[in-house]
């Protein structure tokens, strides 16, 4: 996952990437890897998942998935994660190194959502974000028991700070307005165990407009050969 690979974290918005990788003085659409795009519509080829699928928390998508909505992370050095949202929030994640087009891609992850909290004062968001809290621990136990390591900061073994980024999300390909989500973020993940899929959990508080809630998702990675895009 794209945690292994953070070196700094600073926000950029999609005209400052156009210009960055344009080759000419117009501005073109700015490239995504695969073509994904909103309005997209994309087909996962969910065969090699659904062999394991009694040991996922991840619910495969059933139907083709219609991209709504984008997000761009800038994580510094070349390295971008490309989030491409459906309108049930299901995320492909696509993170790029050195550029943006198909041969610059390292990793391929679906995420699903599993579950939302919405702490209701400052001392239960505390018990989420502050040192010492949920968001740092070594291991993470879902409500059904399902414990997942941490994978960021894996070498350290008492509680760690969670990593920040903003995220910028857009909804019109034709506008440069998106919103900004602030993610105080740690990732988790468990071995299925030989030949079989890792599953990971993304742990975030996610700040947007004044309202701030905890969202688990869980996913997998996917193969290249596996994604179809029209």
């Amino acid at each position: 996952m794209f945690g292994r690979t953070i070196k700094s974290l600073v926000k950029s918005g999609v005209r400052d990437l156009k210009e960055r990788f344009s080759d000419d003085d117009e501005a073109d659409e700015f490239p995504t890897p695969f073509r994904l795009r909103i309005g997209a519509a994309v087909d996962i080829d969910t065969l090699p998942l659904r062999m394991h699928a009694a040991d996922l928390h991840v619910e495969l998508p059933e139907t083709t998935m219609m991209i709504v909505a984008q997000g761009y992370i800038d994580l510094g050095d070349g390295t971008y994660a490309h989030r491409f949202y459906n309108s049930d929030d299901a995320v492909i994640q696509v993170l790029t190194v050195g550029g943006v087009s198909d041969e610059h891609v390292e990793e391929l992850t679906l995420f699903v959502p599993h579950k939302s909290y919405y702490p209701d004062s400052e001392g239960a968001w505390a018990q989420w974000t502050s040192d010492g809290g949920k968001l740092g621990a070594a291991s993470f136990r879902l409500d059904d028991g399902t414990e997942y390591d941490r994978i960021w900061f894996d070498d350290a073994v008492s509680n760690v700070k969670p990593v920040i980024f903003t995220e910028s999300v857009y909804e019109d390909p034709e506008s440069d307005e998106c919103s900004d989500i602030v993610h105080t973020v740690m990732l988790y993940g468990r071995n299925l165990g030989p030949d079989k899929k890792n599953e990971y959990l993304l742990v975030s508080a996610e700040d947007y407009e004044g309202e701030r809630t905890i969202e688990l998702m869980v996913g997998v990675d996917i193969e290249t050969a596996n994604l179809n895009v029209i």
